[in-house]
């Protein structure tokens, strides 16, 4: 249980709260779990965790131990690094389920066998979509992988392309936080 005011409403649903994980590389002496990645901003004093250079996906698991529980509330601030194409097409049709890379961004999953909770996608540029179905953007058409349902968001760091017309080769969005309201 929490105690603390600021997670005993969290959701704005009265706790008790229990929290699983905590990941705030703002806070001094903040490090990345096992398995992520620590890159930074040192202009901007802008610290993060990302996934693993040498691999498509790094995983950390959170255990809850044996509590039981009804609901799960959380935040996810992320930022973006270079092009990202969301929930993009794949070559390979194995890639649509919950344990490949379906995402450029994370997935939030909980229990064995692992279920959906939250992906939150990350696309290219708010004006081009990046193969994610968001309302600014009806002329892409892409398909959500059907565990994800309706319990995605989907956002982009930057505004326009880049006007060489290369997604990839963007530096990290340190200025526009994703997933951030």
């Amino acid at each position: 249980e929490c105690s603390n005011r600021s997670i005993s409403t969290l959701c704005g649903v009265r706790g008790p709260w229990r929290r699983v994980a905590h990941i705030n590389m703002s806070e001094e002496g903040a490090v990345c779990p096992p398995g992520l990645r620590e890159a930074s901003n040192e202009t901007l004093g802008i610290k993060a965790c990302g996934r693993s250079v040498d691999r498509q996906c790094s995983s950390v698991d959170f255990p809850t131990g044996m509590s039981s529980y009804t609901q799960i509330c959380g935040i996810v601030r992320g930022y973006q690094d270079g092009g990202n194409n969301a929930f993009g097409p794949s070559t390979n049709p194995n890639l649509a389920n919950l344990d490949s890379p379906y995402v450029d961004g994370i997935s939030i999953t909980r229990g064995s066998p692992r279920q959906h909770v939250w992906t939150y996608a990350a696309r290219s540029t708010e004006s081009r979509g990046g193969f994610c179905p968001c309302a600014n953007n009806p002329n892409v058409r892409t398909e959500v992988p059907d565990f994800v349902g309706d319990d995605y968001y989907c956002e982009s760091g930057f505004v326009n392309p880049l006007s060489d017309g290369r997604p990839y080769s963007r530096p990290t969005s340190w200025r526009d936080p994703l997933w951030d309201g």
